[in-house]
């Protein structure tokens, strides 16, 4: 467990961060918003939301960054395995 940099050769550094936090920050109806915070060296690099709409199964509108938001949705399907219908 903990931060991959220096530690894994498969760990790009670049400009991005090198961890991600996700949170389910409003689950009501069809849609769900994900906020998320990109850190780097320990501290906040970046930060925003996505929504993802339980009808579509997908989220709307895209982002620029793939590997953000395939992450975020291995996060968005843990969560509706565990909570299937808001209310």
């Amino acid at each position: 467990m903990g931060y991959a940099q220096g530690r894994c050769p498969r760990c790009l550094r670049a400009d991005g961060g090198d961890a991600v936090r996700f949170l389910i920050a409003r689950d009501h109806g069809d849609l769900i918003r994900i906020d998320y915070v990109v850190e780097r060296d320990h501290h906040p690099h970046a930060h925003g939301a996505l929504e993802y709409g339980r009808a579509i199964c997908d989220f709307a509108g895209s982002h620029e960054n793939t590997v953000l938001t395939r992450q975020a949705l291995a996060y968005v399907t843990s969560y509706l395995r565990r909570r299937p219908a808001a209310v």
